[in-house]
């Protein structure tokens, strides 16, 4: 975790392009021993696709509802608004410590990975991030075996 408490101010550059509506390609954040790699995107953004994720799913729990399709589409975006409303202050302005990834994905060292449609992550809490193109090298399994005899 960073504990110099100062946020780099070229990450910061990120966030408020990001915010301005500026097209970014992918970023990687390293915080402690997890990664999240995603687009930058506005904090609206970020809301906006929540919203859209929450509506899809309240849309596939109305599956079996025998309503009208327009109706059930009514009743799940209601639904997904009383979420957001709930969870998002209303004076939602960008946070400018805090980065929008969108799509991303969530990669905790020796656990399940995560595809999340929408992440934000606390810029003081940011060991290390980059913007350039890499090479993955997955970890490689050495040995070991499982032997049950009866």
């Amino acid at each position: 975790m960073n504990t110099s408490g100062l946020i780099d101010p070229h990450l910061s550059a990120v966030v408020q392009a990001a915010e301005n509506g500026a097209v970014l390609q992918r970023v990687v954040v390293v915080c402690g021993s997890t990664l999240y790699v995603g687009i930058p995107v506005s904090t609206a953004k970020f809301t906006h696709t929540n919203l859209t994720e929450f509506g899809v799913e309240f849309f596939k729990d109305a599956g079996n509802w025998k309503t009208p399709r327009q109706e059930k589409e009514a009743i799940a975006d209601q639904r997904a608004n009383e979420v957001i409303r709930a969870i998002s202050p209303e004076d939602s302005t960008p946070t400018m410590d805090v980065l929008s990834l969108c799509p991303a994905q969530v990669l905790p060292a020796g656990m399940a990975s995560y595809e999340v449609p929408a992440v934000r992550v606390n810029l003081h809490q940011v060991d290390s991030w980059w913007v350039a193109p890499f090479v993955e090298h997955p970890a490689k399994f050495r040995g070991g075996g499982v032997g049950v005899s009866f």
